[in-house]
Formats: C-alpha cells, structure tokens, sequence
C-alpha cells in the first residue's frame, strides 16, 4: 500500500478551499491520481503550510510539521493546485518544503486535482528555490 500526502495552501485554506476536490480526486483516481488507479492508496496526511513568509527557520511549528512528514515518510507528497499562483510559480515557503522532502527522498508530485494551471498533473515537482 503506498502512502500519500497532500499538502495544500494556508492562505487557500483560510479562504475558499474545503479540501473537497483534493479528496474527491484521491478516492475517484481522477487528476493527479490517475496514475495510481488499481492500486492501495493510504492517505497519510492532509497538510497545509504555515503561511506566507513563514519558514521552517523562524517557525518551530513549520518544522514540527515537516518533521512529522518525515516521519510518516509518505511514498509520495502531492502538492495541490491551490499552492499555483496565476503564473504557474510557487512561493518560497513552498518551494523550501518541496526542497525538504526530495532532499529527504519524498518525490513532490504537481496537483491534485484538474486544473487549467497545470500542465502535467501527478509529474514530478522541480525544486526551484526563488
């Protein structure tokens, strides 16, 4: 059974998002899912930042939270579509928890659900720190 987590936008969170989609895609293989269809999924974790401008540095609470992913050592951290901004970048709190977990071997995968701003859902994430 391989072991996914998703991690998702406080901001978005805070605002519009009910995690629904994400959820939906997950249990139905649709979106960035599709790749696992046929296979045992466990959703180990539902996860969001801990907001723009903080960093794992500054924040004890961010770090705690990387480190219980790096505990649960999921096979896979799916970053949802709500951590996009309009340009197709993410910011750099994002980018540093995408830096984390390759550098700890997690692949970072694009997406969760459908979405126009992404290109390849489920393709892996490159690690572009700004």
């Amino acid at each position: 059974m391989k072991k996914i987590a998703i991690l998702n936008c406080l901001k978005s969170a805070g605002n519009s998002c009910t995690g629904a989609a994400c959820l939906q895609a997950f249990y139905r293989r649709t979106g960035a899912f599709e790749q696992y269809a046929g296979e045992e999924l466990e959703l180990t974790a539902f996860f969001q930042c801990n907001g723009c401008g903080a960093n794992a540095e500054d924040s004890p609470g961010l770090q705690k939270k990387i480190n219980r992913i790096l505990e649960i050592h999921p096979d896979a951290v799916h970053v949802g579509v709500c951590t996009l901004t309009r340009d197709g970048t993410r910011c750099n709190e994002i980018q540093e928890m995408i830096g984390v977990f390759l550098e700890n071997g997690i692949p970072v995968l694009d997406g969760t659900h459908s979405s126009a701003l992404l290109t390849h859902p489920g393709a892996p994430v490159s690690y572009n720190m700004q």
